[in-house]
């Protein structure tokens, strides 16, 4: 069984995009002619569409029934944050880092944290072929910027309050709780756009909008060796695309290390 959802995100009512929903339009084009997935097996959720509940909602339909062989992908393209959290003794002691849904708006309701993904992402079976991939920003660093004018970050700037929390535990240099940390504890991999204290761009290429991990992501997937190569040296390559177009961003594969080895979506 295939399964696949997509989610792109442009329309943010108060920092919008603009590559997000061509990333998953990409994505499921290519997953359906290339990979096999068929078209009823990939759901795509865009903009309004894509508050917190629609995608939990969806992420029942991803997970419900998968057994070993099974391939999976999850896509994620919008923005992303670092959030400070606090104690029982209301000190800012370590940072999550979470994804935005449309209706975010820095309350944990409306954010996905990495330790929901780790709960909902507990019950992948073993022997399942599961890709998520997370096209977004985890930067905790708001002082780190793109210059260009053809790219935008996929960050929030967040309100006065938590900025100065967010800060706070920047300067105290506390702990941050990532998703690359997360993904080590489960079966399935994660590829990531940035490493947890960089922005992802969503940037203009070639007169189109994209975001620069989807687009040489599926750049390299499409050359003659992109299916057959491992996942660690695709993602060498990816990083070496990035780089040579002046690109600050690194992206990470992290997850199970048997995976790493094997090609993109290996049929067992």
């Amino acid at each position: 069984m295939d399964r696949a959802l997509l989610v792109g995100i442009n329309k943010y009512p108060a920092s919008p995009l603009n590559g997000c929903v061509n990333d998953i339009a990409d994505m499921a084009e290519f997953l359906h002619e290339k990979c096999g997935f068929p078209m009823d097996s990939i759901r795509l959720i865009t903009d309004e569409r894509a508050t917190k509940a629609a995608i939990f909602q969806r992420m029942t339909w991803l997970l419900n029934g998968l057994r070993a062989g099974d391939r999976v992908v999850f896509h994620f393209s919008g923005h992303g944050v670092q959030v400070p959290t606090r104690n029982a003794q209301q000190e800012v002691d370590k940072l999550d880092e979470a994804i935005c849904p449309y209706d975010f708006d820095w309350t944990e309701a409306h954010m996905i944290k990495d330790n929901e993904f780790n709960a909902i992402f507990a019950a992948i079976p073993k022997g399942v072929n599961f890709v998520w991939i997370s096209d977004s920003c985890h930067s905790g660093d708001l002082w780190r910027d793109f210059t260009r004018p053809d790219i935008r970050v996929k960050t929030m700037i967040p309100p006065v309050d938590i900025n100065w929390r967010l800060q706070t535990a920047l300067r105290k240099k506390v702990p941050v709780s990532t998703l690359n940390k997360t993904s080590k504890r489960l079966n399935l991999v994660l590829i990531s756009g940035c490493k947890d204290h960089q922005t992802s761009a969503d940037a203009l290429i070639n007169k189109r909008y994209n975001g620069a991990l989807t687009y040489y992501l599926l750049k390299n997937l499409r050359k003659a060796s992109g299916m057959k190569i491992s996942l660690t040296t695709l993602i060498g390559n990816v990083t070496a695309d990035l780089r040579k177009n002046d690109y600050n961003q690194r992206p990470e594969l992290q997850g199970n290390s048997k995976m790493k080895g094997d090609p993109f979506l290996k049929i067992k």
